[in-house]
């Protein structure tokens, strides 16, 4: 038998890292038998740099990717044989390269298995998420508890896709159990922040998260802000006020020097060594450093809940202030609880291949169910990513600002 084959679609920089890790586990899966895989971006504003796309493949051993148009990915869908498309996407772009795959092979005697997720952190499970992904056969889940609550979501809309658990793939680079969650011995002497375009949301809140952050230079340590992007770089969700950018403007207003934060970029991995610490407020960075053995805060400065996106990390004993975490840091910690880790997101579980090898199987027999056709969610949303998609991504970045 030949080997299954898997491609991947991505559109932005953290969709980019989510599926390149997927793949690599499933290539590297001794379990089942062997997978080809392969990665394109699809073409959008959102489309990584070079610098973004090789950051986010390092270490999974796949090369970057080209970028197709949707049209370019059904034609290389139909062409190559993809048993198996892994559609890493925002909603309106993963509904495009979908729509635009199943067409591309209506006229053939098979199609492949679509599946698709999120690449961090999913819950609350939104009608308007689940909608954009309801033609799936498939959708990833990262904890055990995301399960129930997104096929709740998917049934309301008619859709009951496949849903196997499955930790985030990123984490693999260390062992996930208790042995890798008790923190590592001493205290860090580095802090390095996982940066994010939503959280927190306003100018003032993050030039306080700025402030407060150059404070914990006065107490010896090294603070190290990991940006997603740099200036004039997109990526997943957009960003009115870059944290160098504010720093820039503001860190003289606030009686600072310029070094008192370093601002820094490429994979979140060769940031996370020992003797740092990682904070953020949300961030899935946190996870990868959990892994790690490394201490771990989860900033409570601005809120914990659904708007901040940390509410998952409520229980998880590692959320503090800002004023506090250079004592919690001195003193070693903070320990995250064990049983939290268990039940969330730094689980053992992996049903993905699996299930990726069944439906692999079924399309290669022409037992999938036939999709004649992947209706938008959104008309006008769909029509305006059609039109993103077919210009330049430099034109289309301008478009969307």
């Amino acid at each position: 038998m030949t080997d299954l084959r898997v491609l991947a679609v991505a559109d932005s920089d953290s969709y980019l890292k989510w599926a390149a890790w997927t793949l690599a586990r499933l290539r590297d899966d001794a379990g089942g038998g062997a997978v080809r895989v392969g990665a394109v971006v699809v073409r959008s504003p959102l489309a990584p740099t070079p610098d973004q796309a090789r950051a986010a493949v390092a270490g999974s051993g796949l090369p970057v990717p080209r970028v197709l148009s949707p049209r370019g990915v059904a034609r290389l869908v139909r062409d190559g044989g993809a048993d198996v498309v892994l559609v890493a996407a925002t909603g309106p772009v993963a509904e495009l390269t979908a729509r635009a795959i199943v067409a591309g092979t209506r006229r053939g005697a098979r199609r492949p298995a679509l599946v698709t997720g999120l690449p961090g952190m999913a819950l609350p499970a939104t009608a308007h998420g689940t909608g954009w992904r309801r033609w799936a056969d498939a959708f990833v889940v990262h904890a055990p508890g995301e399960a129930g609550p997104y096929e709740d979501a998917f049934a309301a809309h008619g859709a009951a896709p496949v849903l196997p658990v499955a930790r985030l793939p990123f984490l693999d680079v260390a062992p996930v159990g208790p042995t890798s969650v008790q923190g590592s011995p001493g205290a860090p002497h580095r802090v390095v922040v996982a940066a994010q375009a939503k959280v927190p949301a306003t100018r003032e809140d993050r030039v306080l998260l700025l402030d407060g952050l150059a404070r914990l230079s006065d107490d010896g340590l090294e603070v190290v802000v990991k940006l997603r992007a740099r200036a004039g770089e997109r990526q997943t969700h957009n960003e009115p006020y870059p944290l160098d950018v504010l720093w820039d403007a503001e860190h003289r207003r606030l009686g600072r020097s310029a070094h008192d934060v370093v601002f820094a970029v490429g994979p979140m991995a060769d940031h996370l060594t020992p003797g740092s610490a990682l904070l953020t407020v949300s961030s899935t960075a946190a996870l990868e450093a959990l892994a790690r053995g490394l201490p771990t805060v989860f900033l409570a400065d601005f809120g914990i809940g659904a708007e901040q996106l940390n509410e998952q990390y409520a229980g998880s004993g590692c959320v503090r202030r800002l004023d506090e975490v250079a004592a919690t840091l001195r003193a070693g910690g903070p320990a995250p609880d064990p049983d939290w880790c268990a039940d969330g997101y730094l689980h053992p579980r992996d049903e993905l291949g699996d299930v990726v090898r069944d439906l692999g199987g079924r399309a290669r027999e022409g037992g999938l169910t036939p999709l004649d056709d992947v209706v938008p969610w959104s008309w006008p949303r769909h029509l305006w990513s059609r039109v993103r998609s077919a210009l330049p991504v430099t034109v289309s970045a301008r478009l969307t600002r």
